[in-house]
């Protein structure tokens, strides 16, 4: 059993350190996010999912959806992403959101400029940061947000 578990570790940290970034034939990503808001802190939004389409190998489009049950908000968004040509295992990029988000009685449209990186685990598997600045106007207020995300994804 001993040697069984030595194996079963062995393969795990080589299959780690061997990580690259996908290629063709992997399209698509979907991803759960942990945030970090300036007015809320840090949060985890479970139903929080994020979908890419990688129509060239450096550029993606996305479109994300998330739910705070506790605050009842509903948000959704569209964006952008240009990635850089990082590492084997690395990606950085920048781009932008567009995002509506509703709340109650208040909606919200913001406008966003991100930033980040994912980290290939695993051939496929990745986790990344993300930062971002916007611009946001609600039904009786204009706000500035910074925020970041802790992300976990699958590049399928």
């Amino acid at each position: 059993m001993k040697k069984l578990l030595i194996l079963f570790c062995g393969m795990i940290i080589s299959g780690s350190v061997l990580a690259q970034k996908p290629t063709d034939g992997n399209p698509f990503s979907l991803e759960g996010n942990m945030n970090y808001t300036s007015g809320e802190g840090m949060s985890f939004t479970a139903p929080s999912v994020r979908l890419r389409y990688f129509f060239k190998d450096n550029m993606a489009g996305r479109v994300q959806y998330g739910m705070n049950t506790g605050s009842d908000m509903i948000s959704i968004g569209l964006g952008y992403e240009y990635h850089l040509g990082g590492t084997d295992r690395m990606s950085p990029y920048f781009g932008g959101l567009v995002d509506y988000a509703s709340m109650g009685d208040d909606n919200s449209v913001g406008v966003n400029i991100v930033g980040g990186m994912d980290y290939y685990v695993f051939e496929n598997v990745y986790v990344g940061l993300e930062l971002m600045l916007g611009y946001n106007t609600g039904d009786e207020s204009f706000a500035n947000s910074m925020g970041s995300a802790i992300r976990f994804g699958w590049r399928f």
